[in-house]
């Protein structure tokens, strides 16, 4: 009797858990640093490898990072004015010269950006109700950018620290968000944002 009971419970909870937005908890610190788990995770340390491998002119490398963005079908985001550096990786790269091999038309888009000590970067995002949402963000040497996600009600959706920065749920309701990276540094820092 009480197998069943324990197991109706642990559904009920579960049920509740997917319909409520929770907060975005960070994984557990460990010793290596934690893989890539998602395609815009993914993305977003592909764009920061590539940055790495065209300053150091390590042409395998940076081809390699250019396969990943080609392949997830990641462009810039829409709305955003900045430079995309992606072109430029490509003409230093004489076999990514041609067309790139296009993945999934709705790909995930890119931004990149610079954020100052002690200062914040933010823009506003629409995410689809029942859609999962992803965002993953990446920092050029290291620096401890964190990202937050507030609803149209500016209630957080997803606190990401500097450990894990990314952030996904399912949004209950169509609506804009505000995405939020936070330098918490002493110097300026260059990040790469993907959002999915």
């Amino acid at each position: 009797m009480n197998a069943p009971r324990s197991a109706l419970n642990v559904l009920a909870g579960a049920a509740l858990l997917v319909g409520t937005p929770a907060l975005c908890v960070p994984a557990p610190v460990s010793a290596a640093p934690a893989l890539p788990s998602s395609r815009d995770e993914r993305v977003a340390q592909a764009l920061l490898a590539a940055q790495e491998a065209a300053g150091s002119a390590d042409p395998a490398a940076l081809g390699d990072a250019l396969r990943v963005i080609d392949r997830s079908g990641a462009r810039p985001m829409e709305g955003w004015t900045g430079a995309d550096p992606v072109p430029a990786w490509r003409a230093l790269v004489p076999e990514a010269a041609g067309s790139p091999l296009r993945g999934s038309p709705l790909g995930p888009g890119y931004r990149s950006g610079q954020i100052g000590a002690g200062k914040s970067d933010s823009f506003q995002q629409v995410f689809l109700s029942g859609r999962k949402a992803s965002i993953a963000l990446s920092a050029v040497g290291g620096e401890p950018l964190s990202l937050r996600v507030v609803d149209a009600d500016h209630k957080p959706v997803c606190l990401a620290d500097a450990q894990r920065r990314a952030c996904r749920w399912v949004p209950v309701f169509t609506q804009r968000y505000l995405i939020e990276v936070r330098n918490g540094g002493q110097s300026q820092a260059n990040y790469f944002l993907v959002v999915d």
